[in-house]
């Protein structure tokens, strides 16, 4: 479902108000008073500029003079006000993963070396590491689109080898387990918990875009302990959007409105009889924004330098990491609506050539004894285009494009032909059948309601504290 244009606009005006007086105050000179301030032994900074601007920070680059001694750059992460609405959780969440991905795997990341909150926000002070997005060497350099697009001419070699450094990383990232669902807090030095709620991108979507309230979420101290209630939960998000978002742009009528509500009533009933992989744990960690843009290269010897971008990761239900990735072809869902009954065909001959490379990581790694038959995950990655798993996951954590996965690829799937939306009313129990009469009735008059009437959940003094 489209989000309020409304509150879009409004967090973006926010944001703009944010960098406009961000860049009035010498950005440059508080990176440099930062670093001095966390790495004093490292000498005098001697310059900063702007490094990288990404959808939900600003970083920027600190350069050293120490006595002509050479001292790495360290690169400091802001995060923006309007672009990510819970700053603080996000970064807090982001340090203690990265710390714990550094400490526990072999996956080559920025080393954290201090965090804290100064006037403009919460902030990250990293080591910067040297590389290349792989998404830069796969992208098809002659398209106009603003997302890289995969080369459509990209040979098999470089691409077999592109996929090769991701399957990597995808398998040690996998090996990792937990006992519940949510964030990593860092409780003691080197000694890691799963204590908080995961604090994923589709939440930021919709407190920021759709302008759902913070109670429409769990609360912050609140954990899972099985896939199928976090499941739940996460469709539980998706009605409460539809019942929630105060303009609704992409309702055009009684009808549309009781078929975006019986796909979110059908789609929460199937979360809690979905046959899935040990619900009860162990679970994996997961990375929402996990994606070649994010893998850095060494042009030099063609590996992994880094992977950077670690907010919006936790620990997730397994069957996350065992369904297919999404990223194959570079683009993001969202990119996929214009063509989405196209998409299956599209990445199938990318995703075969992943599954042949991901297997002959996981012989490798079983070779070396580094990896249990237990933990492959080629062959689950290739049932979950079968058995509709990849689309139920998909369409648990995107709630923009929830409507069109669904609809395309997850209700025949369950719930068999579709002759009428009649036929799906009847699947609906009792309660849920009274309450979508309500809903139309009470909501669908007030689809248009217009920025006088609109009641801003983030205003920007509340941001200033979240």
């Amino acid at each position: 479902m489209d989000f309020d244009p409304i509150a879009e606009r409004k967090q973006e005006q926010k944001a703009t108000a944010w960098l406009r007086l961000w860049t009035s105050r010498q950005p440059e000179l508080l990176s440099m008073q930062l670093a001095h301030k966390h790495r004093p032994a490292s000498g005098k900074p001697v310059s900063a500029c702007l490094w990288k601007s990404g959808a939900f920070n600003i970083c920027y680059r600190v350069r050293y003079n120490n006595n002509n001694n050479e001292e790495p750059d360290i690169i400091i992460r802001f995060a923006t006000l309007g672009r990510a609405i819970l700053r603080r959780e996000k970064v807090q969440n982001e340090v203690a993963t990265m710390n714990y991905i550094r400490k526990t795997t072999s996956i080559p990341i920025p080393e954290v070396y201090a965090s804290g909150i100064c006037w403009a926000g919460p902030y990250i002070i990293m080591s910067a590491i040297e590389g290349v997005p792989l998404s830069q060497l796969l992208k098809n350099h002659s398209s106009s689109a603003g997302r890289p697009v995969l080369n459509p001419k990209i040979s098999n070699h470089s691409l077999k080898h592109a996929y090769r450094e991701m399957a990597i990383l995808v398998l040690e990232l996998s090996r990792v387990e937990f006992d519940s669902i949510g964030a990593l807090e860092e409780t003691e030095h080197d000694c890691f918990s799963i204590t908080k709620r995961p604090l994923t991108f589709n939440m930021n979507e919709l407190m920021a875009s759709a302008n759902l309230p913070l109670e429409a979420f769990p609360p912050p101290s609140h954990t899972f302990t099985s896939s199928t209630d976090y499941l739940y939960s996460l469709a539980t998000q998706h009605l409460l959007h539809l019942r929630l978002q105060q303009r609704k742009p992409s309702l055009t009528s009684e009808e549309d409105f009781q078929r975006k509500l019986i796909a979110r009533y059908l789609f929460l009933n199937l979360t809690k009889n979905l046959d899935l992989t040990n619900p009860q744990g162990p679970f994996r960690l997961y990375c929402d924004d996990f994606r070649p843009s994010n893998v850095l290269m060494n042009l030099n010897t063609s590996r992994v330098s880094a992977v950077i971008d670690w907010e919006f990761t936790y620990a997730a239900p397994a069957e996350f990491t065992y369904v297919a990735p999404w990223w194959l072809l570079l683009e993001s869902p969202e990119d996929w609506e214009g063509d989405l009954h196209q998409f299956p065909d599209r990445n199938l001959p990318r995703f075969n050539v992943f599954l042949e490379v991901l297997r002959e990581c996981e012989d490798e790694l079983m070779g070396q004894g580094l990896l249990l038959e237990s933990q492959r995950l080629a062959s689950r990655m290739g049932e979950s285009l079968d058995n509709g798993l990849f689309w139920v996951c998909l369409a648990a954590r995107y709630s923009s494009m929830f409507d069109e996965i669904y609809w395309e690829f997850v209700d025949r799937r369950f719930y068999g032909d579709l002759g009428s939306l009649q036929d799906r009313v009847r699947l609906l129990s009792e309660e849920q059948r009274w309450e979508m009469d309500e809903l139309v009735r009470g909501k669908l008059g007030r689809c248009d309601r217009g920025e006088d009437e609109f009641d801003d959940h983030y205003p920007i003094d509340v941001l200033l504290e979240l």
